[in-house]
């Protein structure tokens, strides 16, 4: 057994993803690579057996009498590799994770992303902590991660590092520009304006920024967080002041919209800070915030 010769594995799983579709470019999707990948890397397994695998046609793909023994051993045993790897990897400590946030990052970012971190680690297991308080108020045995948009405020066990620009927008539900709309920054007179305690100079820095602060609402509405501000926008209730990481998620499922998309203003970027260095699952989730952020923003 030691002497034969393995075929390459990303070859073979390229194989059996083919041979599944039929199709070299719905392989490429499922394997997240591209269709040439996927081509160079069959051409690679057939130079390995010296003999064809695939009939290429223009538009499909079909498996030769070779490819079709190939792909009904290749296939079972990959399921089985599949298997027998969660099987073992069940056997794991858990390792748990803190992660101290603020309440509104957590609600409208973290926790909707979350489910992707638990499946690429399912061996960490991730606590959200939300708190208002300056990273150098926490107590240090209460975290293994912090996420703050200050930039001040850092104890100097700390070492705080960006992962996540950001920018304020106007947004409101839909239905509303519907009914009256919002085409130039004067029309803003017309609507009531959402507020909230946490960010309450929102509305002015943004409208100062774009040198329209002489402008005022129809009507005002305050609310104590955030979140209520931003559920009242997508209820219709007015427009509000969004950080773009914050109502990504209801722009993509249209519950709110954009208002004068120019109208916006840079805000702080996000930062993240481990209390342990060396801790891997801290390590990880870092890893995993800073490709989630760098695929979106």
């Amino acid at each position: 057994m030691t002497n034969v010769r393995l075929p390459p594995l990303n070859a073979v799983r390229a194989f059996v993803a083919a041979a599944r579709h039929a199709s070299f470019t719905l392989a490429a999707t499922e394997l997240g690579v591209t269709h040439g990948a996927v081509s160079r890397q069959i051409k690679q397994l057939e130079e390995h057996l010296a003999v064809q695998l695939f009939v290429r046609e223009t538009r499909q793909v079909s498996l030769t009498p070779a490819g079709r023994q190939l792909f009904a051993g290749f296939a079972p045993a990959l399921e089985r590799i599949a298997a027998t790897a969660v099987a073992v990897a069940r056997l794991a400590p858990i390792s748990g994770l803190r992660i101290n946030v603020r309440a509104s990052f957590a609600a409208r970012w973290l926790i909707p992303q979350l489910p992707g971190f638990i499946r690429k680690h399912p061996h960490i297991a991730p606590q959200i902590f939300t708190s208002s308080e300056e990273p150098a108020r926490l107590g240090r045995d209460g975290f293994d991660v912090v996420i703050r948009r200050t930039r001040a405020g850092w104890p100097s066990y700390l070492k705080p590092r960006p992962f996540m620009a950001d920018h304020a927008y106007l947004v409101t539900a839909p239905s509303l520009l519907e009914a009256s709309p919002v085409e130039k920054p004067e029309d803003l007179t017309r609507h009531v304006f959402l507020h909230s305690e946490t960010r309450a100079n929102d509305w002015h820095e943004l409208l100062s920024f774009a040198g329209v602060g002489w402008i005022h609402p129809a009507d005002e509405m305050r609310f104590d967080h955030l979140d209520f501000a931003l559920r009242a926008a997508a209820d219709g209730l007015g427009i509000a002041v969004g950080p773009a990481s914050l109502v990504a998620h209801d722009i993509a499922s249209n519950r709110l919209c954009h208002v004068l998309p120019r109208l916006s203003r840079p805000l702080d970027p996000y930062l993240i800070a481990l209390n342990d260095e060396s801790s891997p699952a801290a390590q990880a989730f870092e890893q995993w915030l800073s490709s989630e952020t760098a695929a979106k923003f």
